[in-house]
Formats: C-alpha cells, structure tokens, sequence
C-alpha cells in the first residue's frame, strides 16, 4: 500500500476512533502553535469556518484530506506524519 492510500486509511479510521482522532488533534494542534497560527488563519485558508478548526484541533471532528493537504503545504509539514504520526525513512 503506498504512503497516500496509508493516509487516507488512517485519517478514514480516525473518524470512528476517538483515539486517533484525539491523536491527529493533538498533532494539528501542536504544528499550528508552533507555527504561531490561529484556527482564524487556518480557516481563512481553507474557507471553512472558525468552528470547524476548532473542531479538529479538539479532537471533535476530522479534517477532510484536502484541508490535511493545503495545511501540510503551508506549513511546511509531512502530510503523512500530520495525519498519522508516522514517519517514512528513504533509502538512498
């Protein structure tokens, strides 16, 4: 299974799993404080509402794939790691 079909079965498992939902929150929400970035900004990017950041920085709810994407990017983030907590290791 590559790493982006892994992504998408874990942020899919997420939504039942109060666990590794709690997990992706705690995540999400430790990069943006580090960032120095508000759900207000986050959700200006995304054109989501405040509530819905906050939702998934609480752990309440999770966010679609496209925000994980947009959010990763700005931040300068792994994608995969932000979803799941995991890291790749490339050979080279």
């Amino acid at each position: 299974m590559n790493r982006y079909a892994q992504t998408v079965e874990h942020l899919e498992r997420s939504k039942g799993d109060s666990g590794l939902r709690r997990a992706l929150a705690a995540r999400l929400d430790t990069t943006l404080k580090r960032a120095g970035v508000s759900s207000a900004r986050v959700a200006r990017w995304l054109d989501v509402s405040e509530s819905d950041v906050s939702f998934w920085r609480r752990g309440i709810t999770v966010p679609p794939m496209l925000a994980f994407k947009r959010i990763a990017a700005s931040l300068n983030v792994d994608m995969h790691w932000l979803c799941t907590g995991h890291t790749f290791a490339f050979a080279g």
